[in-house]
C-alpha cells in the first residue's frame, strides 16, 4: 500500500498505474474508524452567545458602530 501512495506522489502519469497489485484488504488495517466515527457534542448557540456578551463585555460593539458611522460619512463626502 505504502508503494502505492509513493508511486502517486512521485508519478503523475495514471496509465502506469497497476490497480490488480492493489490489496483492498489491507486498506481496512490504515483506515482508524474511531477518527471517522467521532462524535462531537457541541452548543453552537451557546457558543454564539459566550462571543456575543464577550463582544459586548470587551466595548468591541462601541468600535463597530464608530467604525460603521465614520465609514457612512467617508463614503457619503467621497462620493458626494
Amino acid at each position: 500500500m505504502l508503494d502505492f501512495a509513493q508511486h502517486l506522489v512521485t508519478n503523475t502519469d495514471l496509465s502506469v498505474l497497476n490497480f490488480a497489485d492493489l490489496n483492498f484488504a489491507d486498506l481496512h488495517s490504515h483506515v482508524h474508524m474511531d477518527l471517522i466515527a467521532q462524535q462531537f457534542k457541541q452548543d453552537v448557540a451557546g457558543d454564539f452567545s459566550r462571543g456575543w456578551n464577550n463582544f459586548v463585555k470587551t466595548g468591541q460593539i462601541w468600535a463597530l458602530m464608530i467604525g460603521i458611522a465614520v465609514g457612512y460619512l467617508f463614503r457619503s463626502i467621497s462620493m458626494g
